[in-house]
């Protein structure tokens, strides 16, 4: 969200409790007790008051209302909100009774009506707040699905742009393949499994979203037609779940991992000490992970890093930033010779 929308966001809220402030103050105030007390007092409900607030918008939203769980959402801001009264009620009864000497517990009748008033803030804050945030998200949503389509729009146009030439190289491998002799079993195996990786990108991924099945077989491709190159030895490991569902997911999100893997790995005299781990499986609540480990070079680390744009991390990072807002995470892990990469990823069957 731009610094903009943020101080503009800022000033409503500072506007509102302002005003909230001087409301309470209007109605609960006593021409016979001192301003200041009384003023000072009146802050206390209204932080208090900024409890249930944000908390609704902030927790209950996300959670209850945007998955449509309304019953529990009004449920949840009512008790919220009678919650909140008696906190208010009691600790700034009480914080008023320190300033001024004065109890507000004297009479049934105004212990009643300030109850009650209390209670009635409390509500109308709640979904004053929680409309506010409401029409946030909703502006935020617009701005990431404008986003997302010129996103798309020049992805296609990079895309066209280039088929021209994995078209012509999937043609090649084709003829290629035909003219391997058939003893030759590994060779045309690379060349099939090459040739599919192209297939995925000219013919699958042309959708936005696509089977998590597919997207798992051409990483399990990209890493076999990978390890033709890596020294023998090298201790190279791959683990899949047995069954991993059927969910789908923005295809060539984990190709970038993977891929820098390969190009960071170290290359140590003994390849045994060549390590890289890819571990993909699912957690409950709908979480992806894929976790890449590989060993590094800690003296070559530096000029790699240097060497290295970074522009395929950098475009994953922006593409989940677009299309999983709020429900993705990378973190990494750096030691003295190895380093982890972790996406975890909020999906829906």
């Amino acid at each position: 969200m731009s610094r903009k929308i943020n101080i503009t966001r800022f000033g409503i809220h500072l506007f509102l409790w302002i005003i909230l402030t001087f409301f309470l103050l209007y109605f609960i105030y006593d021409p016979h007790a001192a301003f200041l007390q009384q003023f000072v007092a009146t802050l206390v409900v209204t932080g208090f008051t900024a409890l249930p607030a944000y908390f609704s918008s902030k927790v209950l939203l996300p959670r209850l209302l945007y998955r449509k769980l309304i019953g529990k959402f009004i449920g949840a801001l009512l008790l919220a909100a009678l919650t909140n009264t008696v906190l208010t009620y009691f600790l700034a009864g009480a914080f008023y009774y320190e300033l001024s000497g004065k109890s507000i517990f004297t009479r049934i009748a105004y212990i009643q009506f300030l109850f009650s008033f209390f209670f009635i803030i409390n509500c109308t804050v709640i979904a004053v707040s929680s409309a506010i945030q409401i029409i946030i998200d909703r502006f935020g949503m617009e701005q990431q699905l404008h986003e997302v389509e010129s996103e798309k729009v020049s992805t296609e146009l990079a895309f066209l742009r280039a088929q021209i030439n994995p078209h012509f190289l999937f043609n090649v491998l084709n003829t290629i393949y035909f003219q391997i002799y058939k003893d030759n079993s590994e060779a045309r195996n690379s060349v099939e499994k090459l040739s599919e990786m192209l297939r995925y990108h000219l013919y699958d991924c042309n959708t936005d979203m696509i089977d998590i099945s597919m997207e798992l077989a051409y990483i399990e491709n990209y890493v076999a037609v990978q390890q033709l190159r890596m020294e023998a030895g090298t201790d190279l490991q791959m683990k899949l779940p047995g069954d991993i569902g059927s969910f789908k997911i923005a295809p060539l999100l984990i190709l970038p991992l993977v891929e820098n893997a390969f190009k960071h790995i170290s290359n140590f005299k003994d390849p045994s000490q060549n390590k890289l781990y890819i571990t993909i499986y699912k957690e409950q609540d709908a979480q992806f992970v894929v976790n890449v480990v590989n060993t590094y070079n800690s003296l070559d680390h530096i000029e790699q890093l240097q060497n290295s744009s970074g522009l395929g991390l950098k475009n994953l990072e922006r593409r989940l930033a677009l299309l999983y807002p709020g429900k993705h995470s990378i973190t990494r892990k750096r030691t003295e010779n190895t380093y982890e990469t972790t996406l975890k990823i909020q999906y829906y069957d």
